[in-house]
């Protein structure tokens, strides 16, 4: 026999199966000294010796015996030849021992289960590739819609902005105009002074609407953390505070600003650089000054 058949008869010399002329062509080659079907052996033969245990309540030997045969059905290979043995003798050890072609048909399903699990794990593979792939293609794209939302939310704050500022300068010329349609308006014209020697500003005040507004152009861009701040100049108090605007280059500049308080005559008008807040007396250099006109 040659080295594959002799290893298909470990599983029935662990069970005490082998025909004589099979025990001793197995135990010829052992004695050969092949160590794998010798350690095989001791082996099935640990495993056939556990499961008899285990199964040793059993009401039936044969039944034990099947259940055995089942456990190291994996370890079948196939059929033995059986040539040369009367039929009689065949009967009797198909009795006795499973059919080894059986084995080769669950050797065969089983081969068909291990392709059919090789199958599903590789759909499974490339199905769990497209999806990966497809959440990436969705990552990406939100990143995109994330990136664009945040540009339309700049721009419309940024147009919040500006439509805040175009309604604080159309108030402020709606005021502007209040103030200069009143039939006791008087005007406050501002020169130029070395600071800004292209400026110049007016203001105008109403007593009975209560307001006065100041417009100027020319004067250079506020610093940072600086401010303009407007002044009468009263000969009861001196300086009085009138309010603080800023302004830009290339921009008029129309802002509202407190009226003189009653009972002050005002002698002159005056804007001032000073520090970004205002002050209650002016600091800094003067860039407009200016008497205020009959009334």
């Amino acid at each position: 026999m040659d080295h594959q058949a002799i290893k298909d008869l470990l599983p029935f010399a662990a069970l005490d199966r082998l025909e004589p002329d099979e025990a001793r062509e197995l135990e010829e080659h052992l004695r050969a000294g092949c160590d794998e079907c010798e350690a095989e052996l001791r082996e099935l033969r640990e495993v056939a010796a556990s499961l008899a245990l285990s199964l040793e309540q059993e009401s039936s030997e044969a039944g034990s015996e099947e259940r055995i045969w089942e456990r190291l059905q994996a370890r079948l290979d196939g059929a033995v030849p059986q040539t040369g043995r009367p039929a009689g003798a065949k009967a009797a050890d198909s009795a006795r021992r499973p059919a080894r072609g059986r084995v080769g048909a669950w050797r065969a399903a089983t081969a068909v289960m291990a392709a059919g699990i090789i199958g599903i794990a590789i759909y499974a593979g490339q199905l769990s590739d497209r999806l990966r792939r497809a959440n990436e293609e969705h990552q990406q794209q939100l990143a995109a819609m994330n990136s664009r939302l945040a540009g339309l939310n700049a721009e419309l704050e940024k147009t919040r902005v500006e439509v805040g500022t175009l309604q604080r300068v159309l108030g402020d010329r709606i005021r502007l105009e209040k103030v200069l349609s009143a039939p006791d308006l008087r005007l406050t014209r501002l020169a130029p002074l070395t600071p800004a020697p292209g400026a110049h500003a007016i203001v105008a005040v109403s007593a009975t609407n209560k307001a006065a507004v100041f417009q100027a152009a020319g004067l250079p861009p506020t610093p940072p953390g600086k401010t303009y701040e407007l002044w009468w100049i009263t000969k009861e108090h001196g300086p009085l505070a009138a309010g603080l605007f800023r302004a830009e280059d290339g921009h008029p500049v129309v802002a509202p600003v407190a009226p003189p308080p009653p009972g002050e005559h005002v002698l002159l008008s005056a804007v001032t650089l000073e520090p970004a807040g205002g002050v209650s007396k002016p600091t800094g250099a003067m860039y407009l000054k200016g008497a205020p006109g009959p009334a």
